[in-house]
């Protein structure tokens, strides 16, 4: 792979300017040597090129000043036959070839054990994502259509799956319309096998096509962190107001991404304007984004471990006749809920150096790209698809749908005495059932969570799902939560049917 350099700004800007006093230097010693058997030699603001004989191709090795240049590759100058360095007439400029010189990582240069399981790596990728999007979308499409469960808590909930959609939608795109995660076609060039970064150019497009990528990400990573706090809010705070903090929590969640993609856009605008953004010769400048990133999932997985504590603290207290067996039960059920819902399983990759062995790489794609792929269906199953709001409210749905289709269907019939008959029979029996049905809706609908005390919980709209000191958990976390009637202490006897 050879040398790659990696230096500052100031040193690399060091190492040029002091290149090019010495090659003044030598041109003036030389004196004028230019005659039409004879390059001389010259400074092209890169390097210094020494006297070529007409005709000829010279070469060097690639500058050590240059950051990310490959000290192992070669530059070339050709000396044109009227002895003239050679003129490049679209880019009107006295031309160097440097297209050697600049590091680009190729496919080659992957190790064979991680190259010969990328196949599966990607068939994963691909799998993962889908299934999230999918889910994602129906989940999302299912919490706008059903008006009753457009609560704040649900709110989040929804910016939370459409930040997993776009994840989702431009991984796809990252993972298909880019050459081996480099640029896109029109960026990239085959020589002798081996892919080869175009340097003329300004490549906008997937310099455009990466700050999105990382704004995406960052969204995501965000809403993430606001579903963590807005959770915590509601444990921790004795009065929340959620209209009024869902307004600051969507601000945040889409907004704060743009405070430092922003400025990592400016520096490389400035500092690293090289490739398609996507390689970080300089570390630091990619914590810029990174940084933020980190402290999210730092202060999620606190908070998850506090609302675990907060468990442990409520389930001990809890006067019931269940075993402590079967509370730990609930706890671990709880807690595996919360996991996927404060990306948990990134704290195990922060620490994780970047030179580790081959085998541990392996491990660590593996295990990162599994869970990244189908954490948005992990997500939508537990806060969606197995929400008791949602299910009761496809239940009546479907009832809905049922009664209008029966009651269509029995007008198709012929007029005849046996269908009169049995149509006078079918319509008793449908309207038997469908009184019946709808007092079960209607008591379906009086269903509400319990609190984790034995106490009679009173209903005061104005103690934000906080009754005698006691969280009153949402449906979504099911693990740790029960159905009480609202207005009886009997249990409900639904009918068969």
């Amino acid at each position: 792979m050879g040398v790659i350099v990696d230096i500052s700004l100031n040193e690399q800007n060091r190492g040029i300017a002091k290149a090019s006093q010495i090659c003044q230097g030598l041109v003036e010693n030389e004196g004028n040597q230019k005659n039409d058997s004879l390059c001389g030699r010259v400074w092209d603001t890169i390097a210094c090129w020494p006297p070529t004989p007409s005709g000829s191709m010279v070469t060097i090795p690639c500058p050590n000043y240059l950051n990310g240049f490959n000290t192992k590759k070669f530059a070339k100058k050709y000396c044109t036959m009227n002895g003239t360095w050679f003129f490049h007439l679209g880019l009107n400029v006295t031309w160097t070839d440097y297209r050697e010189c600049p590091y680009v990582s190729t496919l080659e240069e992957i190790p064979e054990l991680i190259r010969n399981h990328m196949p599966y790596i990607r068939l994963m990728f691909n799998i993962g994502y889908g299934i999230s999007l999918v889910s994602l979308v129906l989940a999302t499409a299912l919490m706008l259509t059903f008006r009753r469960l457009r609560c704040p808590r649900n709110i989040i909930h929804i910016h939370l799956f459409i930040s997993f959609i776009l994840r989702a939608s431009i991984s796809f795109m990252k993972e298909n319309l880019l050459v081996n995660g480099t640029g896109f076609p029109s960026d990239i060039r085959e020589i002798n096998g081996n892919l080869e970064f175009i340097t003329e150019g300004n490549h906008w497009q997937c310099k455009l096509f990466f700050t999105t990528f990382h704004y995406i990400l960052a969204t995501n990573y965000m809403w993430i962190l606001v579903e963590g706090l807005y959770l915590n809010m509601l444990i921790t705070v004795a009065v929340f107001s959620e209209k009024s903090g869902i307004k600051w929590f969507t601000l945040f969640g889409w907004v704060s991404p743009i405070l430092f993609v922003g400025p990592w856009v400016i520096v490389r605008i400035l500092y690293e304007n090289t490739y398609c953004w996507n390689t970080h010769t300089r570390p630091g400048y990619f914590w810029i984004m990174r940084g933020p990133i980190v402290l999210s999932v730092a202060i999620n997985f606190m908070i998850f471990l506090n609302i675990i504590r907060v468990l442990f603290t409520k389930l001990t207290a809890f006067n019931s006749f269940e075993t402590k067996k079967f509370r730990y039960r609930r706890l671990a059920k709880s807690t595996m809920v919360l996991i996927p819902l404060f990306g948990v399983h990134y704290i195990v990759f922060i620490g994780l150096p970047d030179n580790v062995s081959k085998e541990a790489e392996l491990v660590k794609l593996y295990f990162e790209m599994f869970l990244n792929s189908i954490q948005g269906f992990v997500v939508t199953l537990l806060f969606c698809f197995l929400n008791g709001e949602v299910q009761s409210e496809i239940i009546k749905t479907w009832r809905r749908f049922r009664l209008t289709h029966g009651h269509a269907s029995l007008n198709g019939h012929r007029d005849t005495m046996m269908s009169y008959v049995s149509r006078g029979r079918g319509s008793l029996a449908s309207n038997s059932n469908s009184e019946a049905e709808q007092r079960d809706t209607r008591k379906l609908s009086e269903y509400e969570l319990k609190p984790l005390t034995n106490k009679r919980v009173h209903n005061d709209p104005n103690e934000n799902h906080k009754t005698n000191g006691h969280v009153n958990w949402q449906d979504e976390y099911q693990p740790m939560i029960e159905h009480h009637l609202s207005n009886s202490e009997h249990h409900i006897n639904r009918p068969n049917g």
